[in-house]
């Protein structure tokens, strides 16, 4: 593992890029700030490190939503963790790259609504283990990708 400044990655590799608009997969907006507390920056960074290749400069190859996020909301001399991917790559390598991102990695970190309720209760009021900006279960759903449980936010009176 490589740790570089942000602004040493030049951008996402451009045929990653065009395979993402392509098959019109390019994120439509960068995730809100409010989806990870800037104090784990570095944690999630250091468990989902920023796949790059050296090709005159490092380029991102992989993890593009985490990498577009940083770039939106961290300074560009923030360190951040990489793996160097020593691999040539090919047209059809670049391919299946996107579709393991988008296809495989969606399945494998998948959340529902009511996972996100238990969560959302169990780190509300924030705490020094999980200062958050989260401003009810029904904003955290939508950060999230899922639908928020009606009722969610409501005491259950038994």
């Amino acid at each position: 593992m490589l740790q570089i400044g942000l602004n040493e990655i030049l951008g996402i590799h451009p045929q990653f890029a065009r395979v993402e608009r392509d098959l019109n997969l390019a994120p439509m907006a960068v995730p809100s700030p409010a989806i990870m507390p800037m104090d784990k920056i570095l944690m999630i960074n250091q468990s989902y490190p920023i796949p790059v290749v050296n090709t005159s400069g490092y380029l991102c190859i992989g993890h593009t939503t985490q990498y577009r996020w940083l770039v939106a909301h961290v300074p560009p001399t923030t360190k951040i963790s990489c793996i160097v991917l020593e691999e040539p790559l090919t047209p059809s390598s670049i391919y299946q790259r996107v579709l393991i991102e988008r296809l495989v990695m969606s399945a494998l970190f998948q959340i529902t609504s009511l996972q996100v309720q238990d969560l959302y209760q169990h780190i509300t009021p924030p705490t020094p283990k999980w200062k958050h900006g989260y401003l009810s279960h029904a904003h955290l759903a939508r950060l999230v990708g899922v639908k928020a449980l009606k009722g969610a936010g409501k005491e259950s009176v038994k």
